[in-house]
């Protein structure tokens, strides 16, 4: 038997069939332009120009009734700010909360319904190396998109509860979201260095939400209090020290403890049912 290419214009016309042109290869470059561009433009919306007396600076929404987070240093001792949507609207903003311990961080409400607030990321997973962005109102432009990444992050404890980004940032930037590459807040701008190129720092989100308990009830959090000082346990691992311990939560039932005047205190807490647990009561 004869083989199909064995018949002269058989093969002939086998030899003239062209090849499949092979399918082009993934654009990188074009793919990572693309979540940029989508982070900023979902994102941008969200971030507020606020006004305080001579100073000025960056916050962003937390809550769809206008309740924005930002430093406290930005809105410095007023009551009341002026807060510029970026929809081009002007609004007088009131300073609701200031961070405990001098925290510098604070809650602005502003009377707009329906406001889209930025997803708050979970505490505890920025790690050094991580990718990261920020949207906010530096030197000569509003609603500024710069991005970098994590280079240190200070331990806890430590003298402020920082962490240090690459991101190049400016004066006005103060306030603004820093977000992961899922566009979830992972810190808040708080500061740079004037003498240094592109080193600053960012207040991160574990902190924000131990901080600022109006925060911490927006977010699917665990709230825990005791005595000051005392270390507190969550499902068997140290969760943090008292007066307030706050734990990204889910929808389950968790089992809290705590050593209190040398007695052991002991609750279950089913999230989102429980979302505060006083271990100071007996």
């Amino acid at each position: 038997m004869l083989s199909l290419l064995s018949s002269p214009a058989l093969l002939v016309l086998a030899l003239a069939k062209p090849a499949s042109a092979p399918a082009p290869a993934p654009d990188p470059i074009a793919a990572l332009e693309q979540q940029r561009q989508q982070l900023f433009e979902a994102h941008a919306p969200s971030v507020v120009f606020i006004g305080a007396g001579d100073g000025f600076g960056s916050g962003f929404f937390v809550s769809a009734d206008g309740l924005v987070l930002t430093n406290a240093h930005v809105v410095g001792k007023n009551d009341q700010v002026d807060v510029i949507l970026h929809d081009g609207r002007r609004l007088r903003g009131k300073v609701v909360e200031r961070g405990l311990d001098d925290l510098d961080l604070a809650l602005v409400s502003i009377a707009v319904p329906d406001t889209v607030p930025i997803p708050i990321g979970e505490p505890g997973a920025l790690r050094v190396g991580n990718w990261v962005a920020s949207i906010g109102h530096g030197r000569g432009g509003v609603w500024t998109f710069t991005e970098g990444m994590v280079s240190n992050i200070y331990p806890a404890g430590s003298e402020r509860p920082v962490f240090q980004t690459q991101i190049p940032l400016n004066p006005g930037n103060s306030g603004g979201p820093i977000l992961d590459r899922n566009g979830r807040v992972v810190g808040i701008v708080t500061a740079g260095l004037t003498d240094s190129n592109a080193i600053n720092f960012a207040i991160p989100i574990d902190a924000a939400l131990r901080g600022l308990p109006r925060l911490s009830d927006l977010a699917s959090c665990l709230v825990i209090t005791a005595p000051a000082g005392v270390a507190v346990f969550v499902d068997g691992k140290m969760a943090g020290k008292g007066p307030r311990v706050v734990v990204p939560a889910q929808n389950k039932t968790y089992e809290i403890f705590a050593v209190i005047d040398g007695q052991m205190r002991r609750q279950r807490a089913t999230y989102p049912k429980i979302r505060k647990v006083d271990l100071r009561k007996k």
